[in-house]
């Protein structure tokens, strides 16, 4: 049975039609008839009390899920508003989150009713449509609200970014007494961008005369660097240089062993690093400060940017040309007309990536880690220790650029690198552990950790279904304060790095999870093997190092 709310009724069809299968539910009276009505509806609805962790638990999902929309609901006030950083890294990780708000009726708001404030728009720009559904009442009040739910799926589907749906309930609420949902109209989208890329005349020239082309591949999910893995193996062979972020995931397709460089944060340090005079990026955000800088500081004839929405984004301070395409289309294309290229011209392409795969190999060779106990140790030892099929999860400043500088395995690989923010590591690991059943590792800072400590509040963590394992180094402080230059504030210590004394001992035992803690290299390596096993457990590793090491 389902509610007697036209609008929810009219909801919950067309979220059926539209495919969505999995949704994020938090508690609330204003929105207990969706939640009712979703549940009743068959959706796998995932039950989180905190918002701020239940939009990241959302996130995680569409990771498992190879991208697919996922819904999260709450109640109305302040519950909206807590959303906010999770939509926010929806937004810019091209994400299809659907927002659904229960709401008060227009006509309290701003009454000193109980939880009431404007939720249309309450996320600004970061939603790319916001509608607010009416209550209603004749069949022209239905074909507009069935029309509203159609606009907001399919700008979510144009450009693989979140959505607003606001859902005003007057009382009574809690009648669940229909026993169908309606026959709704659903409006498909189809996507002219999945269609080959034509290359145009001027960009067949370019293509055929630049001597020294580097692709620089962005952060990506694994199922779309598979997708791109035949066509970048046939432009590397034609004699492209392919640079790959550790976010890339790159790493986890066989066909392209040997056919990228990982290491180029190390060779750009070292003064190894040769600038192209071609460039072409693909894929989401760059990790890398120093690439960032270099390019900026040499820029390259060309740079053609590839973005499956068409948004502009000249982050390297060059792009001469914004190409709206999936970059698998444009790299097909691309690879089609390798054999266009005047012969010599690629003899300097080939000599050209030769090179710098030479230094490349020095500077694996050079790479040597202090014998200190400090995090980079501490985390390249964790990461000998684990098996290729855990999926990775990591939080960010200190601990993903750490990772990036290290890692050297074909585990795939995840981040909220939308915004770059420390909140919500924890709950969209969570996420991703609860909807894939996959072995999951976390690898978070202390602070990161603390932050998001609710995302461990859930049913899921108190009976697991696969192996969860977070490893959190504690150095009692924001680490990256200390590495930024000209930061010389006396108030560095407690006021800007955020210094404590905290452990996470006691978060673990609330949360039914196994605490192994470690202070120096053998117990963390007696910790190892506890940490690693493979069984249906939650166990929490933290290891206390200092930044003074």
């Amino acid at each position: 049975m389902f509610s007697n709310k036209c609008n929810i009724q009219q909801l919950t069809a067309l979220i059926l039609k539209k495919g969505i299968t999995e949704a994020v539910v938090c508690p609330g009276s204003r929105n207990s008839a969706i939640v009712h009505n979703l549940q009743a509806a068959g959706l796998t609805c995932y039950n989180i009390t905190d918002e701020r962790s239940a939009g990241f638990f959302a996130i995680g999902l569409i990771e498992a899920n190879g991208g697919k929309p996922v819904a999260v609901c709450v109640t109305s006030g302040s519950a909206v508003l807590n959303l906010a950083p999770a939509v926010s890294e929806a937004f810019y990780r091209n994400f299809p989150l659907l927002v659904i708000t229960a709401d008060r009726p227009e006509r309290w708001i701003g009454q000193m009713d109980g939880q009431t404030l404007p939720q249309p728009n309450a996320f600004g720009a970061m939603t790319v449509k916001s509608v607010s559904l009416p209550e209603p009442t004749d069949e022209e009040g239905r074909w507009y609200c069935n029309r509203l739910i159609n606009e907001a799926f399919i700008e979510m589907d144009k450009t693989n970014r979140p959505v607003q749906i606001n859902v005003p309930i007057t009382e009574p609420m809690f009648d669940f007494s229909v026993p169908s949902l309606p026959e709704e109209r659903f409006i498909e989208f189809v996507d002219n961008t999945l269609c080959e890329c034509v290359m145009t005349s001027n960009m067949q020239e370019i293509w055929k005369a630049s001597k020294k082309v580097m692709i620089v591949v962005g952060q990506m999910l694994s199922g779309e660097i598979q997708k791109c893995a035949p066509y970048l193996k046939s432009l590397h062979d034609g004699g492209c240089t392919v640079i790959a972020e550790t976010l890339s995931n790159i790493h986890t397709t066989p066909l392209l062993e040997g056919a990228f460089i990982d290491n180029f944060d190390e060779m750009i340090r070292t003064e190894c690093f040769e600038t192209p005079d071609f460039i072409i990026t693909l894929g989401g955000h760059i990790v890398s400060k120093r690439l960032k800088k270099l390019i900026r500081q040499n820029p390259p004839l060309h740079h053609w940017h590839i973005s499956p929405i068409g948004e502009p984004s000249d982050l390297f301070m060059c792009c001469t040309s914004l190409i709206k395409a999936n970059a698998e289309s444009l790299l097909s294309s691309l690879s089609s007309a390798v054999s266009s290229v005047f012969s010599e011209v690629r003899d300097e392409r080939m000599e050209y990536s030769a090179r710098l795969k030479e230094k490349s190999k020095e500077c694996h060779n050079n790479t040597i880690l202090t014998n200190s106990f400090d995090d980079k140790n501490v985390l390249n030892t964790i990461l000998k220790n684990v098996d290729n099929d855990w999926r990775i999860h990591v939080a960010n400043s200190s601990m993903v650029r750490n990772l990036q500088q290290i890692f050297s395995s074909s585990n795939t690989i995840h981040c909220n690198r939308g915004v770059n923010g420390i909140e919500g590591s924890v709950s969209a690991a969570v996420g991703y552990w609860a909807g894939s059943k996959s072995p999951t590792l976390l690898l978070t800072g202390d602070l990161s950790f603390f932050y998001d400590q609710n995302a461990l509040w859930n049913n899921y963590v108190k009976s697991p279904q696969s192996p969860l394992r977070i490893l959190i180094i504690n150095n009692g402080c924001g680490e990256i304060f200390y590495h930024l230059p000209g930061l010389n504030s006396p108030f560095l210590d407690n006021s800007i790095a955020a210094s404590h004394t905290t452990t996470a001992e006691g978060i673990a035992m609330e949360c039914h999870a196994q605490y192994l803690p470690a202070t120096n290299e053998e117990e963390l390596l007696a910790a190892l093997t506890s940490f690693t096993k493979k069984d249906n457990d939650v166990r929490i590793l933290e290891v206390f190092t200092s930044i003074k090491n």
